[in-house]
């Protein structure tokens, strides 16, 4: 037999229907669904009620008067409230660190280039000096001569320091990249590395360890840091000693001390190769700028195949043998 019942929202509670359909479950006070008979398998998904809105004016009887309609709203001129299109211009959207660390490769290039010349033009400027003790020289070679060794060392100079600069940028960006790959933090802040690089007598000590900090089991990339390290610092050392080697008095000291500045410049020339070196190491690149090719190392499940040479190696090798066979067999077979 079935019963119309009203189910509750709240307690799932089961009232049976007495008369008109009741609103609230007399348990918890829930919404009762609509009246169903005991005989349906699901209870209605809908409830036996909607809401009504009206207004409170209306419901007291005091009815609001329509609004009068008044013209289409409208603008009088283009409307400079929104939509503005802010077009920043190119220089203010530069990253300057960014920017020097991409060119420090081509710096280290041109500082490597320029004490070369520099070296090349203060041998010239020894020859003069040796030519000079029994002949007079021509001013134009003087000039010359002048003019190569400024350009070399002045350029070296200024380029040495715009690649100390983008170095440090690229020394930056290459901790903030090593540490991300990681998933861990830079134990440095960049100002600390900032000091360590530029403060002398520690720049002498801290960019090697700064970059020691960012190889990841590379023992080639360590021998080219500690070698561009040790060099580095020999190359600090000739730049004080030939600082003091020039404040000696006399001819034969002075063309000493155009010997040293040589040798101080090819020095210097090798520390801008060495960190070049490094820079493209540790960018897994070679010394060109292309990318490294990547060594793969798999399990070997058979011998590794033969090459033409072997195998034109191994068929002259059984070839002598079968003729030997071949006599033997003729002897044998002779009356």
């Amino acid at each position: 037999m079935s019963v119309v019942v009203q189910v509750c929202a709240r307690c799932a509670a089961r009232w049976p229907v007495l008369g008109s359909p009741a609103q609230w479950c007399p348990r918890c006070h829930g919404v009762l669904l609509a009246p169903v008979r005991t005989d349906q398998h699901q209870p209605p998904a809908t409830r036996g009620f909607r809401w009504i809105a009206r207004s409170p004016l209306r419901r007291s009887g005091l009815a609001a008067e329509a609004p009068k309609a008044g013209p289409t709203p409208h603008y009088t001129e283009i409307p400079r409230w929104g939509l503005h299109d802010h077009v920043e211009s190119p220089s203010a959207r530069r990253d300057w660190p960014e920017l020097l660390a991409g060119k420090t490769a081509s710096f280290l290039t041109l500082t490597a280039g320029l004490y070369a010349f520099a070296v090349i033009a203060e041998l010239g400027r020894y020859a003069v000096l040796l030519r000079n003790r029994t002949r007079l020289i021509d001013p134009t070679l003087l000039a010359v001569s002048d003019i190569a060794v400024f350009l070399g060392q002045a350029g070296g100079m200024l380029l040495a320091l715009l690649s100390g600069v983008g170095g440090v940028c690229w020394l930056l960006r290459m901790r903030r990249r090593t540490f991300a790959r990681a998933k861990t933090s830079d134990p440095r802040t960049p100002t600390e590395v900032i000091v360590g690089c530029a403060v002398p007598g520690l720049n002498l000590v801290m960019p090697g360890v700064y970059l020691l900090e960012v190889i990841r089991r590379d023992p080639r990339a360590v021998r080219l840091v500690r070698a561009w390290w040790s060099l580095w610092v020999f190359g600090a050392v000739l730049v004080v000693f030939n600082w003091f080697w020039r404040s000696r008095p006399g001819l034969q000291a002075m063309a000493d001390g155009v010997l040293l500045a040589a040798f101080t410049a090819l020095v210097a020339s090798a520390t801008a190769v060495l960190a070049l070196m490094v820079l493209r190491r540790l960018e897994g690149r070679t010394l060109k700028g292309a990318k490294e090719p990547v060594t793969r190392w798999v399990i070997a499940t058979g011998p590794p195949p033969q090459t033409d040479a072997e195998k034109a190696a191994e068929k002259a090798a059984e070839k002598p043998a079968e003729k030997t066979s071949a006599a033997g067999d003729r002897e044998a077979v002779a009356p």
